[in-house]
């Protein structure tokens, strides 16, 4: 008796674990909400869309859509709490850049990457400093002649507490020099600013160098590893003597407790979207590198954009 029980029990046991590893083969079994903290048309919402066509168009997650909610307001903070907040099944994701980070240094939220599970980047393009044509810094060596002569002076367009104002911030740091912040807003604001002569100079990504070239911005320096294809003639800032690495991240992120099977289909249905023929050309038009970045390098990214930019937080709240 004892021994038909015991194999009674262990047959139960391999049925439950079948079940088990059918259910996890079976997800999703139903759309996933893809939460995009900007309005469409955007270039965070333009990631998404490009992932969105993907799964479409190769029934990447098996008969499943990716359903794209734009929920914007609150600097992105409104979006990427409901990630946060929502039900850790796999079935609500997120898509946001380093605001992801630099929300939680300036006090804004009380969360970071780390309270997500990050499932890596699809996309990222370099970013620069740019001036108006007119502007009497025509240099990087100008930049920092003038602010160097005159601290406090240079006047920088920025958008509050978002990477276009932690870039400068650490540029000024390594250099050695002040320069003085003005909260303009968004590129489509920073551009006519710098353009107009309001301020002397911005962040802008090498897409937007490209599209308003003939209306008169022009990159001073990048940030990149190595000098771009496509602004062959600007220095990085590495070449100047300044260790700054910075881009423009698209990071998709999903509630912490997203189980491992959830996780595993979301990050290859990323990884086969960004390496695809049609996804890398898409992500190219929109001004993106076309690559797709692991979880874990993602992590270590973002673990080093934070430890950068918690000692600035200080002199960022400044112009709050």
């Amino acid at each position: 008796m004892k021994s038909w029980k015991i194999g009674l029990f262990a047959g139960l046991s391999l049925a439950i674990a079948a079940l088990g590893s059918a259910a996890a083969q079976d997800f999703p079994t139903k759309p996933i909400r893809v939460i995009v903290p900007t309005d469409a048309g955007g270039s965070v919402d333009a990631v998404a869309r490009i992932v969105q066509r993907f799964v479409d168009e190769t029934d990447a997650l098996g008969g499943q859509k990716l359903a794209v909610v734009n929920m914007p307001g609150a600097g992105g903070t409104i979006a990427t709490r409901s990630v946060l907040e929502a039900e850790p099944d796999g079935y609500t994701i997120g898509l946001w850049h380093e605001g992801l980070i630099t929300s939680k240094v300036m006090g804004v939220v009380d969360y970071d990457h780390t309270d997500f599970r990050i499932l890596g980047i699809t996309g990222y393009t370099e970013i620069g400093l740019g001036v108006g044509d007119d502007n009497e810094i025509d240099s990087y060596d100008d930049l920092m002649a003038k602010a160097e002569a005159n601290p406090d002076t240079v006047l920088v367009a920025t958008n509050v507490g978002l990477a276009v104002h932690f870039v400068p911030l650490m540029l000024q740091d390594k250099a050695g020099v002040v320069l003085r912040y003005v909260q303009v807003g968004g590129g489509a604001k920073r551009f006519p600013s710098v353009v107009g002569g309001h301020t002397d100079i911005a962040i802008f990504s090498v897409s937007e160098f490209v599209k308003w070239e003939d209306a008169g911005l022009k990159p001073i320096v990048i940030f990149s590893e190595e000098r771009v294809p496509e602004l062959p003639d600007v220095p990085t800032a590495k070449e100047k003597g300044i260790d700054l690495i910075a881009n423009s991240m698209r990071i998709w992120v999903a509630p912490k407790d997203t189980p491992d099977d959830a996780f595993k289909v979301l990050a290859d249905m990323l990884r086969a979207a960004a390496e695809s023929e049609a996804g890398s050309s898409a992500l190219k038009d929109a001004g993106f590198r076309a690559v797709f970045i692991s979880p874990e390098d993602t992590v270590a990214i973002l673990d080093e954009w934070k430890a950068n930019a918690e000692p600035l937080v200080p002199t960022a709240k400044e112009l709050e």
